[in-house]
């Protein structure tokens, strides 16, 4: 316990940040899926699918993704794949990050149907670490892009 504390303390101040806001994720996204199902949403849906992997521009996605499997590690509370792509998008929310998220299914070797959730950023699986080749993918989820502003427009009269 003790070493794994002094682990703790040699992170960057980032990381100890995102490690305090994903426990406090975990906890709402446990209850968000235990009583409020219908509020839960992680994004916009795509049409196509399309995923375009591109090369991290920063360190935040492996940071965000230290995070949210080292709150998973040690919270006390049901922490599943699904609680963990919400978290993600969350997070990819708050720095900007273009994200996806999967959701799919395959048949187990028992023939039961299996489903699962991961989100990919930049390129870097952030949560669920599977083979997604395995899985028959139903929906994906991403971020929208942000709105942005026009500073010109062609109904306007310029002087």
């Amino acid at each position: 316990m003790l070493n794994k504390l002094s682990t703790f303390c040699t992170q960057s101040p980032q990381r100890k940040l995102l490690f305090g806001v994903g426990v406090l994720l975990s906890a709402y996204s446990w209850v968000l899926f235990r009583f409020f199902k219908q509020y839960a949403r992680f994004g916009t849906l795509s049409k196509t699918g399309n995923f375009l992997p591109k090369k991290p521009n920063s360190a935040r996605p492996a940071d965000i993704r230290w995070a949210i499997a080292a709150v998973a590690k040690y919270v006390p509370w049901q922490n599943v794949c699904r609680h963990q792509a919400y978290q993600a998008k969350v997070l990819c929310n708050w720095h900007g990050i273009d994200y996806q998220v999967f959701v799919g299914f395959k048949k187990s070797d028992t023939n039961h149907i299996q489903g699962h959730a991961w989100t990919l950023a930049e390129g870097l699986m952030l949560t669920g670490f599977c083979n997604p080749d395995e899985y028959v993918v139903q929906q994906v989820f991403f971020r929208p892009k942000p709105f942005q502003v026009r500073t010109h427009s062609p109904y306007l009269k310029t002087t």
